[in-house]
């Protein structure tokens, strides 16, 4: 992880990792967390980076896989996560980011809201998630963090 620089008072730091970049409203803790795929069995490392904020926390996950069933679709991959998740669908739309599938969708379980962006490129796929009260879909914050995600070439081996 390269932190690259701060800007502003609210202390957003650009992260750039192996094939992406983000800005995170502060310095992010790190973990790795393994995953056992369904399906596969494949194990595999999901790296989290996690900024708290009071009651608001900004998530960027990113999950390489080497086993994919052969008949799922980028498509079918970012449905399969936002259909996972607790809670009441309020709001899902495809799009696109740096050229690869993505979907925004938002849930909301006991009074918490939970907004994602999920990019599958390649083999791998990215959240950036934001979880907090009521409006935080719509917040500045959570806007210039989602808007700020890119794929970035990886440099020659």
């Amino acid at each position: 992880m390269a932190i690259v620089s701060a800007a502003s008072a609210q202390q957003w730091t650009e992260i750039r990792e192996s094939g992406f970049k983000v800005e995170m409203p502060g310095t992010p803790e790190r973990s790795v967390q393994e995953l056992t795929v369904n399906g596969t069995g494949e194990v595999v490392d999901q790296i989290e980076l996690t900024v708290t904020l009071g009651a608001t926390e900004y998530f960027c996950s990113r999950t390489a896989y080497q086993r994919m069933p052969s008949d799922l679709t980028a498509a079918q991959m970012l449905l399969n996560g936002r259909d996972g998740r607790p809670g009441h669908l309020l709001a899902d739309r495809p799009m696109s980011v740096s050229g690869a599938p993505a979907r925004d969708y938002v849930h909301e379980e006991d009074g918490w809201i939970l907004a994602t962006r999920a990019i599958y490129a390649g083999n791998t796929l990215y959240q950036l998630i934001v979880v907090g009260r009521a409006g935080v879909q719509t917040a500045p914050a959570t806007r210039r963090f989602f808007d700020s995600f890119s794929l970035v070439p990886r440099p020659p081996a």
